[in-house]
């Protein structure tokens, strides 16, 4: 690792910072130390954050405080202090003095409530610890120097619970700015160097800040270094993460919305790793799903301890393909093998979990309407293809499909051919189970998935938990709230919703999904449908996650810094929110071909999610539209927070209430004997398009005045839609053009008289469509630039 010539670098890094003294010689005789930053590092994620702990713990609730309160607080008190003394140095006294409304008494205890809840907050970094212990067996003097509200005393206290006994002995005097009336920027190192009593040059501090801990000292001589705690990539990235962690409230089953913590508990791993060249798989692996796979590793541990402190014999199973990734993650956290890894999916044990009428209709039950597949179905109830092809095509004879397909199911010959598939099923996979889990009366089974609503769990036990008198349960990374999810399942985060196919797939094993078992209960597995290339990069990612979890136990165990579950767990779904709701953009190219391969389409191509088809849908469709998140990312933040928000509280809003910006369109339907010429507003979508709903009378043609507004315009499409508002045909390539000049999509209106017209004859070989929709771009105004 290189070193450091602390008399020529102006900026220094984590993993630096052991090293350097060695370069330094003879020449520092005093080691000068930031406090907050770079000394002590806190679990939050900004310092604004203490406040809102602040105003949750006991003393805070009790007097009614707010995060906003404490700021504003702050605030008022520097001016109040600037106006009596010119100083704007002011303590926790001075600031919970502004609290009128509160005795002295009450605004003593907040004092103390805050000095304890940055007690609570703090860690030491180790990085400095090790420099302070190296400075101390070279006998130089070793300070503290801070800009802070806190007092000597109170900061001394912070320091003694959080540094190991010899490292706080080392250090021989505490600055504190408060004490002193003035910063580090103003005079407080000059009354530094006046008691160290040796050269400046001779004097090395380090800090966060670059203007007080770098430029201010180094004005009156000192050597001084920048402590750039993360490189620009980094600290976006938390930036991005951290305005995240705020918006998780809005995917949480809470019955108000509450101010919340922002947790960021990897920080100071972040700072030391080696990152660059901060390669997509790095930032999706280590920055983002890798914390997310750690504090999964930590809560399955804690579960299994758990269980076995009150006697239970407990055996872990990783759900493939989905789980191989967790399995790996908790090896390498536990440093050693958690579990076994098992092939069983949701499909296996739906299909053997038909034993009665009443098994049948708990399955349809639990298929949504949009999710209604005639062919799934037949495939999940085991039916062979021929019979399905046979019931299809009778049910779609009925005004109701779905109905009478749900009614042919119950006839008793379709009922026993189910029966009796399924009890061969049952057998193949009990053969399976008892071969691969070894399953004894009284065993608690944990089975570990990314989750979501816990359907494997659920029909293993409904099919044998009887038969094997064990207990099944389940942990997974992510859970529905949903009423029906299985009552001994618990998961690192808990939401109603979320669009986690990305990080499914980047935790999978490649290979085919399992489809049935042979009659020694071997695996059979479909072939892989999925592209090399994905399991590539999924691979790549994988390494990334590991050896983030590898570095993360490293530097936790070293420090000796331990995190409460609610802070891990926080900091978890900080990290999964911000890449699924506000990838940055090598995340949106890494995973623009990835694919899922249940839902690939008839033609195997469709993939999770495309940043051009949303862009087409946008421009087309008025919003609200769900787009997956990725698509509304690749939009802009406008469009995913207007999603989350519309989804988190089922806003009952139509097109027309998320703008008011209209563009005119004159139109003239119907024939020379029963005309109608209309004065529409065109919606406003995105990028500028607008679109309309043309009225249509059948046997009459459409005719629209562009001219009469227009110069130039770019029309997308012209579509016909039934009344269902599906499309029956794109008819942009059938206008009639009188005094317009076409380009392409780019139209020129010669005059104010310029006329498209929807032709007619080719209107009436469509039955009774509802409508045309135009979607176009006005370019240049009549008379008007635009």
């Amino acid at each position: 690792m290189s070193k450091v010539n602390a008399q020529e670098k102006a900026q220094i890094t984590a993993n630096l910072i052991p090293h350097l003294l060695d370069d330094c010689g003879t020449s520092t005789k005093v080691l000068s130390l930031d406090c907050f930053d770079t000394l002590l590092w806190r679990k939050t994620a900004t310092p604004w954050d203490v406040f809102v702990l602040l105003a949750d713990s006991p003393t805070g609730r009790r007097l009614g405080i707010t995060p906003y309160q404490r700021v504003s607080a702050a605030a008022r008190a520097r001016r109040l202090k600037s106006l009596a003394t010119g100083s704007t140095q002011v303590d926790l006294s001075d600031i919970y003095r502004s609290f009128t409304s509160l005795s002295g008494e009450e605004q003593a205890q907040l004092v103390e409530a805050e000095i304890q809840t940055e007690i609570n907050s703090c860690f030491a970094f180790s990085p400095c610890v090790e420099l302070i212990r190296l400075a101390h067996a070279r006998d130089i003097k070793i300070i503290v120097v801070s800009d802070t509200y806190m007092r000597e005393g109170d900061l001394r206290r912070l320091l003694v619970r959080h540094l190991p006994a010899d490292v706080m002995r080392a250090i021989s005097k505490i600055y504190c700015s408060v004490d002193y009336g003035t910063a580090k920027g103003d005079d407080l190192f000059r009354i530094v160097l006046e008691e160290c009593d040796v050269p400046p040059s001779q004097i090395l501090h380090i800090g966060d800040n670059e203007t007080s801990d770098a430029q201010a000292p180094r004005k009156l001589g000192l050597s001084a270094l920048h402590f750039l705690q993360f490189d620009h990539e980094v600290t976006n990235f938390l930036r991005l993460q951290h305005a995240a962690s705020s918006l998780t409230v809005l995917g949480q089953a809470a019955s108000e919305t509450v101010i919340l913590p922002r947790y960021s508990a990897f920080r100071p791993v972040f700072s030391i790793a080696e990152l660059r060249p901060y390669a997509p798989k790095t930032m999706i692996g280590y920055l983002s799903f890798g914390p997310v796979l750690y504090a999964y590793a930590c809560f399955l541990m804690d579960e299994v301890e758990a269980l076995q402190q009150q006697g239970k014999r407990v055996k872990v199973f990783f759900l493939l393909r989905d789980a191989y990734l967790l399995s790996l993650a908790c090896e390498a956290y536990a440093r050693k093998p958690l579990g076994k890894l098992l092939r069983i999916r949701k499909f296996v044990a739906v299909a053997a979990s038909f034993k009665t009428r009443a098994d049948i209709d708990y399955y349809i039950s639990g298929i949504k309407p949009e999710n209604h597949d005639f062919h799934v179905i037949a495939e999940q109830l085991l039916l062979p293809p021929e019979l399905t092809e046979s019931l299809i095509r009778i049910a779609c004879q009925s005004a109701d499909p779905q109905a009478a397909f749900h009614g042919l199911l119950h006839d008793d010959n379709v009922l026993e051919l189910i029966f009796k598939n399924s009890s061969a099923f049952r057998v193949r996979l009990k053969r399976y189970m008892l071969k691969e889990m070894k399953l004894e009366e009284g065993d608690t089974v944990i089975l570990a998935d990314t989750g979501f609503t816990g359907v494997t769990q659920d029909y293993l036990i409904r099919t044998f938990k009887d038969e094997y008198k064990v207990d099944v349960l389940g942990r997974y990374v992510l859970a529905s709230d949903e009423p029906h999810r299985p009552a001994n399942s618990k998961s690192l985060i808990t939401t109603p919703w979320c669009d986690f196919s990305l990080f499914e797939q980047s935790c999978s094993l490649q290979e085919g999904a399992i489809i049935d078992y042979d009659l020694e209960g071997k695996p059979i597995l479909e072939k892989i449908k999925l592209s090399e290339k994905q399991y590539e990069k999924a691979a790549n990612v994988q390494a990334e996650c590991l050896r983030f979890i590898r570095d993360a136990r490293a530097f936790f165990t070293k420090s000796d810094v331990t995190h409460d579950f609610s802070i891990l767990q926080r900091t978890a779904h900080a990290a999964l929110f911000r890449h699924i709701y506000m990838p940055i953009e090598s995340e949106l190219e890494y995973f623009k071909n990835f694919q899922h391969d249940k839902n690939m389409g008839p033609d195997h191509r469709k993939t999770i999610y495309s940043l051009e088809g949303a862009l087409k849908n946008v421009r087309s469709l008025p919003s609200p539209y769900r787009l997956d998140p990725y698509e509304t990312r690749g939009l802009g933040l406008d469009f995913t927070f207007s999603a989350l928000i519309q989804r988190r509280f089922e806003l009952d809003l139509v097109p027309g209430d998320m703008n008011v910006r209209f563009s005119p369109l004159k139109v003239w339907v119907g024939s020379t004997q029963d005309s109608n010429v209309l004065l529409l507003r065109a919606q406003h979508l995105y990028d500028g398009f607008f679109s309309s709903l043309l009225p249509y009378a059948s046997g009459a043609g459409v005719k629209m005045f562009l001219g009469e507004h227009y110069e130039w315009l770019q029309i997308e499409t012209i579509r016909l839609l039934d009344r269902a508002g599906n499309v029956r045909s794109d008819v942009s390539s059938w206008l009639e053009l009188d005094g317009i000049d076409r380009d392409g999509q780019i139209y020129r209106c010669l005059s104010q008289a310029s006329v498209a017209t929807i032709r007619a004859p080719d209107l009436r070989q469509f039955a009774a469509p509802y409508g045309c929709h135009i979607v176009f771009r006005p370019l240049v105004l009549r008379g008007v630039s635009v």
